[in-house]
This record gives structure tokens, C-alpha cells and sequence, in this order.
């Protein structure tokens, strides 16, 4: 019998971002003994669609609108399931829509940015007005205002007014020459951001006159830029599960044959994943230490922590003692490592049960717990319930 396939359709080949999805798309395909294929954005046209469709009869497609591909809307796939990740193209009806939270970014940014305890705050939105960058402007903008603070915006031309970037940068600069002394500046990407600072270099030098922190964490751009930039590093992989989740979810409703359930679970079906943590350089002041090794730790926990994987056993692999990879980490994210462990192994958990028949006696060894009895009572307080009653409940078989 052969294995089912997803599609995951809008991939750019070589970025971060789609990598990072794509390894969370496969982490749930990986419990479901499925299969992911990813379709390159180029490939991705209403006129290849068709051919993609019957040359791999996909049992669901993940649609990821990031690098702004040609609008796939759901009549294009007939009867299969869709989720969509990041979309602005186009209508897509009640289907499953995926963002990142733009008032969590916003918090994040604000909470960072609110350190050095600035007399203003200043947002860039990126060159081309995509309803992300405006979302992440407005959001950033409230929650300075909530607190009482003072924030300006910069915004680019309509779609109708084309402006090259030479030209946004020179507007730029002398918008960023007027801002207050000591301005704290959040752009809406990393990509943003660079502008940002070379708009900056003649007149106003960062993280001297101004700070500024941007997000995706995009090393090629970060690293690279001058200084090096700060960046909000959003959770890519979490937002691949969660949405690889989804479709799963819809697969099954579709399988159980019920057109009237379908149609009700989509009624309210946009979903917001939150950003995973601050990677801190030397644009905003060198407050904190960059460490790049935590969005690592982080990936060998998503993909180990079912095997096994304990906290001492990670700490090995990194050069830095117990202490240090522990307060390091639990700064960073906001928790200790063994949360982050324990909380990969309760969705691997739950997956099991709402998506298999797998006897509840076998799950906690499939989820990486060596007790029986200290899975039932993690589950427990996290759920309120035991597993067999969560099965009752949330069962998609």
C-alpha cells in the first residue's frame, strides 16, 4: 500500500523559514506514517496545480503564501483538504488559515525594546504594503500607546506607486534624521530591518542613536548587517506542526463523511502561532547575549524528545556547564528545558490518541516517558483529564 502524501505547495528552495516548516510539516507526518512532498513556489501556478494533483493524489495540501505565490484558491483542488499558512492571496473561503500573532509580536518587541527605556518608539513597515507588515505596525503601535509611550510610523507607498528601494531608503533617512534621540525602532522583518540600518549609517548610528530590532532571525541578514541586527526568531517549525495538525484534522472529517461537520469546523478557522524567543545582537545595545545554540537545542528537542532525550544528555552536546545552558535557555524561551521537553512529548501524546488506535498502555513509551504513572499525572494536570477520556473527546480515527 502506498505511503500518503501531503503536499506542502509554495516552498522556496533555500530559505530558513520553509525549512524550518517543513521539518514540523514532517515531524506530525512522521506520527501519521505519512509522507511530505514539497512543491517549489515555482512550480506552484493554477496551470502546474492540476498536474502536481494527479501525478501524486495527495490525501491533503498545505498551501504557504510566504514569497507571495500566484493565488491557488480551494476550487483549484477540487475535494481535497487544505490548510493554508501565511495567505493573503485571494479568498480561501472557510478553509484552515495559519499567521503568525502579530500582537505577540508585538509584545515581544515592545518588552524588548522597553529595556533601555527609551523617550520614543518608532515602527517600519516592510517596502510593499502586504497586510502582514500593516498588521505588525498597528500591533506594535498599541501596545506602545497601552503603555503609555509615544510611537511613530513609517509607511511604504500604495501597490499603485511603485518605489524602487534606492528610493525608499532615501525616504528613510530623512524620516529616521527627525525621530527623537535615543528612538527605539522596530521593523516588521529582518529584511526590513537592513534597510533600516543603512537608511541609518550617515546620520544616525545604531545602536548609538537609535536601537533597533527586527524579526524573523534570519542569520544571512542579521549577521551580516551593519551592526548586527536583534531579531524576534518566530516559531517556523511549530507553525509547520500546527498546521500539518490541522490538515490532518480535516483529512479525517473528510474520511468520516460528514459534509455538515466540515462545513461547522471551519466557521472560525484562523489560527496564530506566537514567536519562540529574542535573539540579541549588537543593534540594540548588545543588552543580553545572541545565543544561536538555543534555536538549536530547540530543534533536537522537537525531534528527539520521543525518543528519550533528557535535559543532561542535551546539556552534552553543547560547551557550557549545566547552570549556564539552563538559566541561558529558561531566559530565552521563558522556561526550563525539561518543560520544553515534557511539553513535546504531551502533543506527541495527543496526536497518538486523537489520530490512532494505539492502546493508551503503549503511549507513554511512544512519547518518550520511562513512568506510566508520571505521564498519566503530567496529563492530568495539563488536561484535567486522563487519556482516555481525552480520546473520547477529540478521537478523529
Amino acid at each position: 500500500m502506498a505511503t500518503p502524501e501531503i503536499l506542502y505547495i509554495g516552498l522556496v528552495p533555500g530559505s530558513p523559514s520553509h525549512a524550518r516548516k517543513l521539518a514540523g510539516i514532517r515531524r506530525y507526518c512522521a506520527a501519521r506514517g505519512w509522507e511530505a512532498v514539497p512543491v517549489a513556489r515555482d512550480s506552484s501556478t493554477p496551470e502546474n496545480l492540476r498536474a502536481f494533483l494527479r501525478r501524486h493524489c495527495p490525501v491533503g495540501c498545505l498551501v504557504d503564501g510566504v514569497g507571495r505565490i500566484a493565488d491557488l484558491p480551494p476550487r483549484l483542488f477540487g475535494r481535497i483538504p487544505i490548510v493554508y499558512i501565511s495567505y493573503d492571496g485571494g479568498s480561501v473561503g472557510r478553509r484552515p488559515v495559519f499567521h503568525f500573532d502579530a500582537d505577540a509580536i508585538a509584545r515581544s518587541a515592545f518588552q524588548e525594546l522597553s529595556a533601555g527605556n527609551p523617550p520614543a518608539y518608532a515602527a517600519v513597515g516592510f517596502p510593499r504594503p502586504w497586510s502582514w507588515s500593516t498588521m505588525r505596525v498597528a500591533a506594535f503601535k498599541n501596545v506602545v500607546r497601552a503603555a503609555g509611550g509615544r510611537c511613530l510610523a513609517f509607511r511604504p507607498r500604495p501597490f499603485a506607486e511603485h518605489e524602487s528601494e534606492e528610493a525608499f531608503v532615501a525616504r528613510l533617512a530623512l524620516w529616521l534624521a527627525a525621530l527623537p534621540e535615543h528612538c527605539a525602532v522596530f521593523a516588521v522583518s529582518d529584511e526590513t530591518a537592513s534597510l533600516v540600518a543603512r537608511a541609518a549609517a550617515a546620520r544616525r548610528p545604531i545602536p548609538w542613536s537609535l536601537t533597533l530590532l527586527s524579526v524573523d532571525n534570519f542569520t544571512d541578514i542579521c549577521e551580516n548587517t551593519t551592526p548586527p541586527l536583534s531579531s524576534i526568531q518566530l516559531d517556523f517549525e511549530q507553525m509547520g506542526f500546527r498546521a500539518a495538525r490541522a490538515l490532518g484534522d480535516e483529512i479525517a472529517r473528510g474520511v468520516a463523511g460528514s459534509r455538515n461537520i466540515l462545513r461547522t469546523s471551519c466557521e472560525s478557522k484562523h489560527t496564530t502561532v506566537g514567536p519562540l524567543m529574542v535573539a540579541r545582537r549588537k543593534s540594540t545595545s548588545g543588552r543580553g547575549r545572541h545565543e544561536p545554540w538555543i534555536l538549536e537545542a530547540v530543534e533536537i528537542i522537537r525531534r528527539e524528545a520521543c525518543d528519550g532525550l533528557t535535559p543532561a544528555v542535551l546539556i552534552e552536546r553543547f560547551p557550557a556547564s549545566k547552570a549556564n545552558f539552563n538559566r541561558r535557555f529558561r531566559e530565552a524561551m521563558g522556561h526550563s528545558l525539561l518543560d520544553e521537553i515534557l511539553h513535546v512529548r504531551l502533543e506527541a501524546a495527543c496526536t497518538l490518541l486523537a489520530q490512532t488506535d494505539t492502546a493508551i498502555s503503549a503511549i507513554p513509551g511512544l512519547c518518550g516517558f520511562h513512568c506510566d504513572r508520571s505521564c498519566d499525572a503530567l496529563f492530568r494536570r495539563r488536561f484535567k483529564m486522563g487519556m482516555r477520556d481525552w480520546r473520547k473527546i477529540h478521537s478523529r480515527k
